[in-house]
């Protein structure tokens, strides 16, 4: 008999410990955390901000007004991003938490990352008829102030010439020289603020 009381008072113990634990991150669940709920909002209107407005006043020297969001745009395969400045790591990511928009009512300024790809080289496959195709990627940065609405900077970085050879793998199908993302940042963080 005092065996079972003692099991029982060990199941009751575990027990309310679960439950609680369970209440907690019920709690949390349902309480939500506010920065996700932030950036849940921004994706949410991803497509609203970054619509590129038919006026264009370029600026110089270009300037970032306020708080902005950051989207990469790609088109293969087709997808928006939002950045995140923890992605950004390095002595940019101090920098980049303090620029990037934490809600939609922060968004002042958007910066459109326009990703594409130019045909640059081919490659002659060694012992083998065919090739794969080279190309180097293009990103197009544009810089658009919401308060005129206008385009107030343009600038496009270009990665590097492919090499003149190249090793692939068998399921490779083409060769890409990628844009240098610590440029592509850096150039971000260090332009102006407004």
């Amino acid at each position: 008999m005092k065996a079972r009381v003692s099991a029982f008072r060990f199941t009751a113990h575990a027990g309310g410990a679960i439950l609680l634990a369970l209440l907690c991150a019920g709690c949390q669940l349902f309480g939500g955390d506010p920065a996700q709920e932030n950036r849940d909002r921004l994706t949410a209107r991803l497509d609203e901000f970054t619509q590129v407005p038919p006026r264009e006043q370029l600026t110089e020297p270009p300037y970032i007004k306020g708080r902005a969001l950051i989207v990469t745009i790609k088109n293969d395969p087709p997808s928006k991003l939002q950045e995140d400045p923890v992605y950004w790591g390095g002595p940019n990511q101090d920098k980049a938490r303090a620029l990037m928009a934490e809600s939609p009512e922060q968004v002042e300024t958007v910066v459109l990352l326009n990703y594409s790809k130019e045909k640059a080289d081919s490659y002659q496959i060694v012992g083998e008829k065919g090739g794969v195709a080279g190309f180097r990627e293009v990103c197009e940065l544009v810089v658009i102030d919401r308060s005129i609405p206008a385009v107030v900077h343009r600038k496009t970085f270009r990665a590097p010439d492919l090499p003149s050879a190249t090793s692939i793998s068998d399921k490779q199908t083409d060769v890409t020289s990628s844009v240098s993302l610590d440029t592509v940042r850096s150039y971000i963080v260090n332009l102006p603020r407004r």
